[in-house]
């Protein structure tokens, strides 16, 4: 497996990054997709997937792609294999969702999403998985929102951006969801101290045309589409609703 090195690493980017070594994804599926998402999230593994089922396309980057559970288990549309990229700061991610996903043979980039990414898929992925990065995110000088300006320009015109993230606040945590919350950021594998529904909202109308979030426990799931490139700053076919409340 080859890994493209597509920016350096910055004093930002790879804080946390030691809790995704390879001995610890072995127990990702367990821990995080099955146990961490029903008990303290209360936002189920099932959920997450029908949201990959949904978002998904056949030209696809997946952003910190974890053990590569939900491309493991979701369904591509139909036509042939996807073209598949994995990006992450920290190789071991990379080598073991790729080692899952050898059947898709997906390009894997380690890069930092608080640089520019410099033309990664020049702008020509028609989706985009962030899922459960933006809560692991250190808050550089600019914000968070600088991640979502960087991953927008690497759409496709009318492409989607869908994931989640475990926020702090307009979000309904439990004392046990609260707590670990508070000692994750403690540990420094969270950086949500700042982040809010009203927090996305805002990050997700400066960077794309549409948008859509749905709040489930303490986890905003979202999408939000490019801009038509045709129609620059009108809204393609398929606009996503603004918000969907707890279902």
């Amino acid at each position: 497996m080859t890994i493209d090195v597509s920016a350096e690493s910055s004093a930002f980017g790879f804080e946390g990054q030691p809790y995704y070594e390879h001995r610890r994804l072995r127990l990702y599926d367990a821990v995080v997709v099955h146990a961490s998402n029903r008990v303290l999230w209360r936002c189920p593994k099932d959920r997450l997937l029908d949201h990959y089922n949904e978002w998904i396309t056949s030209r696809h980057l997946e952003v910190g792609p974890g053990s590569g559970y939900y491309l493991d288990h979701c369904r591509f549309p139909p036509g042939g294999d996807p073209e598949l990229t994995l990006l992450d700061l920290n190789p071991d991610p990379l080598r073991f969702a790729a080692h899952r996903l050898c059947r898709y043979t997906p390009r894997c980039v380690q890069a930092d999403l608080l640089e520019p990414l410099s033309g990664l898929g020049a702008g020509g992925f028609t989706s985009i998985a962030c899922n459960y990065v933006l809560h692991c995110l250190p808050q550089p000088p600019g914000g968070k929102q600088l991640v979502l300006k960087h991953l927008s320009r690497e759409l496709a015109p009318g492409g989607v951006l869908f994931g989640s993230t475990v926020l702090s606040g307009g979000v309904k945590h439990t004392a046990l969801s609260r707590r670990f919350n508070l000692l994750y950021q403690r540990q420094g594998s969270f950086h949500n101290q700042q982040d809010s529904v009203r927090w996305l909202h805002r990050a997700l109308e400066e960077n794309f045309t549409s948008h859509w979030i749905e709040v489930r426990g303490s986890v905003a799931l979202f999408a939000a589409r490019a801009a038509d490139s045709a129609r620059t700053g009108a809204q393609a076919p398929g606009d996503l609703p603004r918000e969907r409340p707890d279902a």
